[in-house]
C-alpha cells in the first residue's frame, strides 16, 4: 500500500474515538455462516421425487451439502461437554434428530428414502452411515491423541467416499464392516460401496479399507482400495467367484471387471483378492481368477489398444507375437463374441468376433496361461 494510502487509512480510523480505532484495527465481526442449514437443504429437496431416475431429477449437490452438515452437527454434539452419555449416545440423539427432521420434511416420500443412519461403534472411533433419496454415504469421527497419549475433547470427522461414486450413478449404497485391530489396535473397517445408474445394467462395486490413525490431528488412512462391477446376472461359462469375507485376519474381497472379451453389458472376467491384516501393515496376499485362461487374452487386447508393447509381451511367449497384437488390435475392441476351444492338454485356442474374426491360442507353460499364436481372418 503507497505510504499516502497508509496514512489516510490509519487517520481516519484513530481520529474520531478510541471506540472507533478498535473497530477498524482489530479483527472484523465474525459474520454468520451464509450456507443453508440442514433443515433448509431438507426443505429444497422435498420438491425433487424420491429416485432420481424418475424424471432424472439431480439432487446430489444438495445431498452432498445434507450430509456435511449433519456431520457438522453430529461433531457438535460429540463435542458437546455438557451432554450426557457416551460418545455412541451423543451422536445417536443428533442423528435421531435429523431422522425426525426429515421424516416432517419429507413425509411425500417412501421411509427408505429419508434422512436414514447407521453407526458401528469402533472405540475411540464412531464411522456413520447415512443416507438420503437414493444416495448414502458415511463418515467417521474421532478424537485426536495428545502427546500424552489421552485423548483430546475436540471431535473431528473424516470421510474418503466423495469422489469415489462416479457422478453418473443415480443410486449408491454402503455397508460397514469392522475389521480385525494390527498389533497398534487401530481402529479399521471396510466401507463396501455399490453404485447404479438408472439404466441398470450393472452395479459399480469400491472396496475402500481405513484404519483411524489417532497421531497428529487424527485421520482416516485407506490401507485397501478395489474397484469393479457386478453384471445383472453371470456371463455362461464366467462364473462368479468368491465370497466377501471381513472377519479374522485375512479377508477376501470379490470382484468383476469389464474386459475387451465380453459379450455384452455383463462382465465375464471376475477374481476374488485375499488380504492379510493381522500386522499393522495391511498386505496382498492373492488373487484368484474365474478364467485364469483367457485373462492373458484380455490383457493382451488391452494394453495392445494402448500400444503397450512390453505390457503386452509379459502376456505373450514371444515379442513377435506381442508385436503383432500391439500392430493390428483396433481400439475400444470388443469381442460380441467369444468361442473357446480345448485343442490339447493346458491347450485352448479363443476365437473373438465375427468379420474380421481375431483368433488367439493359449498354452499353459511354466504354471501360468500365454498366448502363444494370434491371427485375424
Amino acid at each position: 500500500m503507497p505510504f499516502r494510502s497508509f496514512l489516510a487509512a490509519t487517520f481516519a480510523c484513530v481520529l474520531p474515538t478510541l471506540a472507533v480505532m478498535e473497530k477498524c484495527l482489530c479483527a472484523p465481526p465474525q459474520q454468520e455462516d451464509s450456507r443453508p442449514d440442514f433443515r433448509q437443504l431438507l426443505e429444497k429437496i422435498a420438491p425433487f421425487s424420491p429416485d432420481p431416475c424418475d424424471g432424472f431429477q439431480d439432487s446430489s449437490d444438495l445431498e452432498s451439502d445434507a450430509f456435511q452438515r449433519a456431520a457438522e452437527i453430529v461433531t457438535e454434539g460429540l463435542n458437546e461437554a455438557a451432554a450426557p452419555g457416551s460418545p455412541l449416545e451423543r451422536a445417536t440423539v443428533a442423528l435421531k434428530k435429523l431422522g425426525r427432521m426429515s421424516a416432517e420434511i419429507n413425509a411425500a416420500w417412501p421411509e427408505d428414502n429419508r434422512f436414514s443412519f447407521e453407526v458401528l461403534d469402533l472405540p475411540p472411533v464412531l464411522v456413520v452411515k447415512m443416507g438420503l433419496r437414493t444416495h448414502e454415504t458415511f463418515f467417521a469421527f474421532g478424537r485426536p491423541k495428545e502427546k500424552g497419549g489421552n485423548e483430546s475433547q475436540a471431535w473431528h470427522s473424516s470421510s474418503s467416499i466423495e469422489g469415489i461414486v462416479e457422478r453418473t450413478a443415480f443410486r449408491s449404497w454402503v455397508a460397514l464392516y469392522p475389521l480385525h485391530r494390527g498389533p497398534s489396535q487401530h481402529a479399521r473397517f471396510l466401507a463396501s460401496v455399490s453404485s447404479m445408474g438408472c439404466a441398470g445394467f450393472t452395479t459399480g462395486i469400491t472396496y475402500g479399507a481405513y484404519e483411524w490413525t489417532p497421531a497428529g490431528s487424527g485421520y482416516l488412512e485407506p490401507i485397501i482400495k478395489q474397484g469393479g462391477s457386478f453384471g445383472l446376472a453371470p456371463v455362461s461359462g464366467f462364473p462368479q467367484i468368491g465370497a466377501l469375507r471381513t472377519e479374522g485376519s485375512s479377508i477376501t474381497l470379490p470382484y468383476c471387471w469389464f474386459s475387451p472379451i465380453d459379450t455384452w453389458a455383463n462382465s465375464s472376467l471376475c477374481a476374488v483378492d485375499r488380504y492379510d491384516i493381522s500386522g499393522d501393515q495391511v498386505r496382498f496376499r492373492s488373487r484368484t481368477y474365474n478364467r485364469p485362461d483367457l485373462v492373458p487374452v484380455a490383457k493382451a487386447i488391452e494394453y495392445a489398444e494402448q500400444r503397450d508393447f512390453y505390457a503386452v509381451l509379459s502376456y505373450c511367449a514371444s515379442s513377435l507375437i506381442a508385436l503383432t497384437l500391439v500392430s493390428e488390435i483396433p481400439p475400444s475392441f470388443f469381442a460380441d463374441d467369444i468361442r473357446v476351444t480345448r485343442t490339447g492338454t493346458g491347450k485352448e485356442r479363443v476365437e473373438l468376433g465375427w468379420e474380421p474374426k481375431y483368433r488367439l491360442d493359449v498354452e499353459m507353460r511354466d504354471g501360468r496361461w500365454q498366448v502363444v499364436a494370434f491371427s485375424k481372418q
